[in-house]
């Protein structure tokens, strides 16, 4: 193969791998598209739902419900800087039936002054965590 048909067929390649969309309820498939991982065995994954565009950007939607160990939701928050979100926040329209929060529900969000609307939210009676995250 000569140097311009590898040029050619890089770049078939890369447009034909960057076009699909994903789009997937499954929750243990959700948590991998988000975090690039399986679940450890401190996290119960309940619900999930991911979309992502098939743009080179990797936009995406993820609404997970799951239900992490203590340790394992301090250390979330910590990692990703999260911060109590004093203001009003409503769910997202495009969030599916499940992703329901208490009163007892804490919510969270990313440190600055970026904000796409990003939340995490954790119920302070059963332990549940709720992500929704989005990335455009």
């Amino acid at each position: 193969m000569n140097l311009r048909e590898i040029i050619v067929l890089s770049i078939i390649t890369l447009f034909a791998t960057s076009c699909s969309e994903i789009n997937t309820n499954n929750p243990i498939e959700t948590y991998k598209y988000w975090s690039g991982t399986n679940p450890t065995k401190d996290l119960e994954v309940i619900n999930g739902k991911y979309w992502q565009s098939g743009h080179w950007t990797r936009e995406y939607i993820m609404c997970l419900k799951l239900k992490p160990t203590e340790n394992w939701w301090n250390d979330f928050i910590k990692e990703n800087n999260l911060t109590i979100d004093k203001g009003a926040w409503t769910k997202s329209s495009d969030s599916p039936e499940w992703f329901n929060h208490s009163e007892s529900t804490i919510i969270y969000k990313q440190e600055g002054d970026f904000d796409q609307g990003s939340r995490y939210l954790k119920d302070t009676i059963t332990g549940e965590c709720y992500i929704y995250e989005i990335q455009l």
